[in-house]
């Protein structure tokens, strides 16, 4: 197989559409319509980037009891990607079966979106790129659930994308933490996979190790303003050179006008 086409894909997680949707207060109302815009904005940052993709690690949804007009808004926003979106259930909107994921056809709406569905694992390979991404359907009642655990080898020369939505531990740390993310999982995958898309941090960060680029995007607009490394989605490109990626800000306020809270009182 000759070298692979460049890609370049947006990275994005934690957008928790339909948060704070039982709230009454207006100030709640106002930060759930901001947090839609501000994934509309995700949407621009692809188009107007020309991105071949969309991940979206995890937590996408709030919660599995959000409102059917919020699952339409997010399937037609997604619609209006022009690339392909791959998609990766979080804690807070798990696959298990009757769940968000399987009450509402997303993938009748936004015809290029494919969901992360399968529990052990899968790979994912979108018609007219030269990749191939691989993600694990999260199950609320898996307690034990690991999110690389089961990562295959390096297929063919094609860009390989992991998409992941878990706590990363350094080697040493907090091995107790749930969703656990290895340091040595990461750091194995070198020459295997070129990119991880993490999710489950608010906050931006870089984690990468062991010559793996793996990225936690971070939220593109968090729950509450007290994460401040929020409000930016990643531009990822794969080419001869390797991996290169850069944050963009999307979160639609002026960078002075964001006030600093812990959320509903």
């Amino acid at each position: 197989m000759p070298e692979p086409r460049p890609l370049r894909i947006v990275h994005t997680s934690d957008v928790h559409l339909g948060a704070y949707a039982g709230d009454g207060d207006d100030k709640w109302n106002a930060r759930r319509e901001l947090m839609e815009r501000t994934f509309e904005r995700v949407i621009e940052l692809g188009n107007d980037t020309g991105a071949d993709a969309l991940v979206i690690a995890g937590d996408f949804f709030d919660n599995d009891r959000v409102p059917e007009s919020t699952v339409r808004f997010a399937a037609e926003t997604i619609a209006r990607f022009r690339g392909q979106t791959i998609l990766l259930p979080g804690n807070h909107d798990p696959m298990d079966h009757g769940s968000i994921y399987w009450r509402h056809d997303m993938e009748a709406i936004a015809r290029r979106l494919t969901i992360v569905r399968a529990h052990e694992g899968e790979l994912i390979e979108p018609e007219g790129l030269d990749a191939v991404f691989w993600g694990r359907g999260y199950l609320d009642t898996d307690w034990r659930f690991k999110p690389l655990e089961g990562l295959p080898g390096r297929v063919d020369r094609r860009w390989h994308i992991a998409l992941g939505h878990g706590h990363f531990v350094r080697e040493g740390g907090e091995m107790h933490r749930s969703l656990l993310i290895r340091e040595s999982e990461v750091s194995a995958a070198a020459g295997q996979w070129d990119y991880m898309a993490f999710g489950h941090w608010e906050p931006h960060a870089d984690v990468s190790t062991g010559g793996v680029t793996a990225i936690y995007s971070g939220a593109p607009l968090p729950l509450s303003d007290a994460n401040r490394k929020a409000g930016m989605a990643a531009v990822v490109d794969f080419d001869e050179s390797g991996v290169h990626w850069r944050m963009h800000r999307v979160d639609p306020r002026p960078v002075a006008a964001v006030v600093h809270h812990n959320g509903p009182s």
